[in-house]
């Protein structure tokens, strides 16, 4: 899903970047209540996930797990995507210098869409994980493809085609979220921001009456 160098022209490529400014601005204080531990294990998922691609015209196709990164950092989601899509072009040449607002901008908002999703109920539910996953991923794989659209009629095929191509990868993002999200809901919900269902405690046993008071000697 990531964008190459040379394929949107240079208004959208501002564009992308003032995005990711915003949006990195806006989560920022998210990223700074967050548990260190799980932002990183997670943007090592994403990061990791990513690696696993398939070139297809001027982008790549690829895992994500933008829904489950999202369901679990919440806000703090994006700057996560934004250290994570950094590494990836630095590290490996994944999409490129100029497009890495763009490439921020469309991932990160999946993450957000997901987070918003699964954030609209408080208990935890494979539906809402599935919906939340296969809404960010939609809203991600869009924004890639109105990207495309925007250097004209010479990739319109291709934007068209990237729809087809990421649908057996939405299924799996999909599969894969609902999996990881029963799975840490038995074993660590507050991973999902959700509490453990509390023990039923028994209720105090009644207290029995006091005994008469012996009554004394005949006067």
């Amino acid at each position: 899903m990531h964008i190459s160098e040379g394929v949107c022209p240079p208004p959208v490529l501002i564009g992308g970047f003032v995005a990711a400014g915003a949006l990195t601005a806006l989560t920022l204080p998210a990223l700074a209540r967050a548990s260190a531990p799980r932002v990183s294990v997670f943007t090592g998922a994403f990061f990791a996930a990513s690696l696993l691609q398939f070139k297809f015209g001027p982008g790549s196709v690829h895992l994500s797990l933008l829904g489950l990164t999202g369901i679990v950092l919440g806000r703090a989601a994006l700057p996560a995507i934004l250290v994570g899509v950094s590494l990836q072009l630095f590290l490996f040449a994944q999409g490129g210098v100029t497009t890495l607002g763009l490439n921020v901008t469309t991932m990160g908002l999946g993450a957000l869409v997901s987070a918003g999703v699964w954030r609209l109920g408080s208990t935890p539910s494979a539906l809402r994980g599935a919906l939340a996953a296969a809404l960010g991923t939609a809203t991600a794989l869009t924004l890639y493809a109105l990207a495309l659209l925007s250097a004209g009629e010479a990739l319109r095929a291709v934007a068209t085609a990237s729809f087809a191509l990421h649908a057996p990868v939405l299924l799996i993002e999909v599969g894969l979220t609902v999996v990881a999200v029963r799975f840490l809901a038995r074993v660590q919900p507050a991973l999902l921001d959700l509490q453990p269902p509390k023990r039923s405690e028994a209720p105090p046993a009644p207290l029995e009456p006091a005994g008469e008071p012996a009554q004394e000697g005949g006067s």
